[in-house]
């Protein structure tokens, strides 16, 4: 690959902010000098900026949906959720566009339609952030505050270890609290998702990342354990990083066969396993 196009593109997470900020204001002023309360000898003092800043926000927009192509061409960008974000932030850039040269060469007609215009772009702002927030944080970051573990199917809570199924109450979430913002059905870097045992188990672009009983050659198990000066540790750019005893327990559980079901206690875990389990869950094993 280009390594021009991939310096440039990771200036797409930088650039994004600007057309968001400038078309937000757009907005605003084009909505305040319509408004005959601030006028001043009938017109708005705003009306000799609003063609400066719609030709930033519009322009600004083109750019970073253009840096965005770019930003796609690195491994690991795919998904529907790319893409979905891709046509949102195209749109998003196109319609600005329009506003801006439609209000300046035809200021008549754009004055009959311009609240449905900016209904339209605000909604356009709202979906395209909305869908990029996804791909960085999750899909259910919005709400897995007011829904704790949403990224995990719900299930009752556990406060006996060894009563919990090892994947579902004590793999899985692991995983989507340390991987799953990288590694989901939207954003699938290195072709891998985390989503569920399935797709764990079905591994990336570079095959399987788990193999049953044997951690030290499993390769999820390889990248969370190397130095954190490595190119290949995970995860990266400094997100919540994998504690000791979450490093124990996916140890352990590869080592017991990766099962994807199963109670905690029949497995009948080592001690250093029952305090790292004892530490995520608040209370030891009984």
């Amino acid at each position: 690959m280009d390594q021009a196009i991939v310096f440039l593109g990771r200036f797409h997470v930088l650039l994004l902010h600007v057309p968001l900020g400038v078309l937000v204001l757009a907005i605003g002023m084009e909505a305040l000098s319509r408004w005959p309360r601030f006028h001043v000898d009938g017109r708005s003092p705003l009306d000799p900026a609003l063609p400066l800043v719609w030709a930033v926000g519009a322009l600004s927009a083109v750019a970073t949906v253009a840096l965005g192509y770019f930003h796609a061409q690195e491994p690991g960008f795919t998904g529907a959720g790319v893409n979905q974000h891709r046509w949102a932030g195209t749109a998003l850039a196109l319609f600005a566009v329009l506003i801006w040269a439609w209000r300046g060469d035809a200021p008549r007609s754009f004055a009959r339609v311009w609240p449905a215009s900016l209904a339209v772009l605000v909604a356009l702002l709202l979906v395209t952030g909305h869908l990029g927030g996804a791909l960085t944080h999750g899909a259910d970051y919005l709400t897995e505050v007011a829904r704790p573990g949403a990224r995990v199917a719900a299930r009752p809570r556990v406060t006996d270890p060894a009563r919990a199924d090892v994947y579902l109450d004590v793999v899985a979430p692991l995983l989507a609290d340390k991987c799953s913002g990288c590694h989901n059905e939207n954003k699938r870097r290195g072709g891998l998702s985390l989503d569920s045992y399935a797709a764990l188990r079905a591994g990336g672009e570079s095959g399987e990342v788990v193999r049953p009983g044997d951690p030290d050659g499993s390769e999820l198990f390889r990248r969370i354990t190397l130095p954190e000066t490595s190119d290949e540790y995970m995860p990266k750019n400094h997100k919540s990083r994998p504690t000791a005893s979450d490093v124990e327990l996916l140890r352990w559980w590869i080592g017991v066969g990766a099962p994807g079901s199963g109670v905690v206690g029949d497995l009948e875990p080592p001690p250093s396993v029952t305090g790292a389990l004892g530490r995520r869950f608040g209370s030891p094993l009984s």
